[in-house]
């Protein structure tokens, strides 16, 4: 019978995933919600930790429980420290904020912070588990990594270290664009459209930056040239073919370029990637964190 070995918690902003782990990582369990961070009341974490994975502590009372993402935050249950990059799974392991009166049993990993060759600071929680899944669990040691979301992160890893990184706030934007600025007013009923995500993306590439392109969004559907169901998925593209301008002047054409992602947001930009010709590595975000998270428990037991 497969034992449990580690509680791993992937604590976001908006939701809540906790893994029961066995020998070699094996999922044992799981347990999802959207309580994320913003939705636990003020000191209540121990609680909301405790009412969704009680069962498998008072089961397995001795293994430990590592945790990453939003949860470290300063609105988080304790504040985890930012590493410094470039830094390793090991160095990230090595600095994990004890969770008080959990007796060094409750665990979260710390985010890491760079300066921008702009000479502003960048800072990520989360990402950094996910990449240290796949450089320890896939052998992937060198490359450009792109994990999309509110705020993308775009990360350089060298010699399987976390050496620099971008954020983009490509998903942030869309719905303040959407929800809150006149392009949205036109886009009701949204439908996905790939000829209208493709013809963002290509707009994307035309002159006169992102403030000037924008308000084709608004323009095509007043003009009748895009239905006003395909203009969200214009914005898309529109944003996301941005986001790859921005990196590419940054770091270049990638030759090892891996994207970190799940569900739709996968299937977006792996289909950007193909309409502007790039080849990508895609690997599931869910289960990069949950290899991080593994390989740390690791690291701690035999430290």
């Amino acid at each position: 019978m497969n034992q449990p070995r580690c509680i791993a918690v992937d604590w976001g902003t908006s939701s809540f995933r906790a893994t029961l782990l066995g020998q070699e990582g094996a999922v044992l369990d799981r347990v999802s919600s959207p309580m994320g961070i913003l939705a636990v009341p003020a000191g209540g974490f121990a609680e909301a930790f405790e009412a969704a994975c009680g069962s498998w502590r008072a089961a397995s009372p001795e293994i430990p429980v590592l945790m990453s993402g939003m949860i470290g935050s300063q609105q988080g249950w304790v504040e985890a420290p930012y590493l410094e990059a470039p830094c390793s799974l090991s160095d990230l392991a090595a600095e994990m904020a004890e969770v008080p009166d959990s007796g060094g049993a409750v665990r979260i990993m710390p985010g890491v912070r760079c300066t921008s060759p702009q000479g502003v600071p960048e800072i990520m929680r989360g990402e950094e588990t996910q990449i240290a899944g796949i450089v320890a669990a896939k052998g992937v040691s060198d490359g450009l990594f792109c994990l999309p979301g509110t705020h993308s992160k775009w990360v350089v890893v060298e010699a399987g270290r976390i050496q620099s990184f971008a954020t983009f706030m490509t998903g942030e934007c869309y719905a303040v664009l959407k929800e809150h600025s006149i392009l949205g007013r036109l886009m009701q009923d949204q439908i996905d459209d790939d000829n209208a995500f493709r013809q963002g993306l290509s707009h994307a590439e035309t002159p006169g930056g992102l403030l000037n392109q924008l308000f084709a969004a608004r323009t095509l559907g007043i003009m009748a040239e895009l239905p006003n169901t395909a203009l969200p998925s214009f914005l898309s593209g529109l944003l996301i073919g941005s986001e790859f301008a921005g990196a590419r002047a940054l770091y270049g054409e990638p030759g090892n370029l891996h994207l970190i992602a799940s569900g739709s947001m996968a299937e977006n930009y792996a289909q950007a990637f193909a309409a502007v010709e790039l080849s990508v590595t895609s690997w599931d975000a869910e289960q990069a964190a949950l290899a991080g998270l593994w390989q740390a428990a690791e690291y701690l037991e035999k430290s």
